[in-house]
């Protein structure tokens, strides 16, 4: 009995150190990921739009008429390479890139080209730009907030349906 006692008493002490060893933590399987919701809506912003928002140049994320005027003779004069008072085709493309992000953004050629002389005035180029005004200024108060730069499009209901 009294060799029992050590052992006893070991057994307990092996118990205790076990018992206060750190476990791993189970593992929870994550959950799966929730599939986005297909609203049929989505907001963006023309090429255009976001060229207009960098007119701000008081950065109070509103584009005023001033800042607006002085966007577009910027944005001409950086069209026009070669300071000969018009944006030629080739100019037009390298100023797309530069200003829209890609030769084929809109306006393109056919919006600011209106008498079709393969070549854009100034006039013609702020006469583009004032209909772009003209058509964000949603609330017509002679401001364009980043609100009315945004476009919603709506996914036609036949989208993505074969026939």
């Amino acid at each position: 009995m009294k060799m029992m006692r050590p052992a006893l008493a070991l057994a307990c002490l092996l118990l205790l150190a076990a018992a206060r060893q750190p476990t791993q933590p189970v593992q929870q399987p994550a959950p799966p990921p929730i599939p986005p919701v297909d609203t049929g809506i989505t907001v963006m912003a023309a090429p255009i739009a976001i060229l207009i928002a960098s007119f701000d140049t008081d950065h109070d994320r509103v584009v005023t008429r001033a800042e607006f005027d002085a966007g577009v003779k910027a944005s001409f004069a950086l069209g026009d390479e070669n300071k000969d008072g018009f944006i030629s085709l080739i100019e037009l493309s390298h100023w797309a890139e530069t200003e829209l992000g890609d030769q084929g953004a809109l306006p393109g050629r056919f919006d600011f080209d209106r008498n079709e002389d393969d070549r854009i005035s100034w006039d013609e180029f702020k006469a583009e730009f004032d209909r772009r005004f003209a058509e964000y200024d949603k609330d017509h108060d002679g401001r364009i907030t980043r609100a009315e730069l945004l476009t919603l499009r709506f996914k036609r209901p036949d989208a993505g349906k074969r026939k």
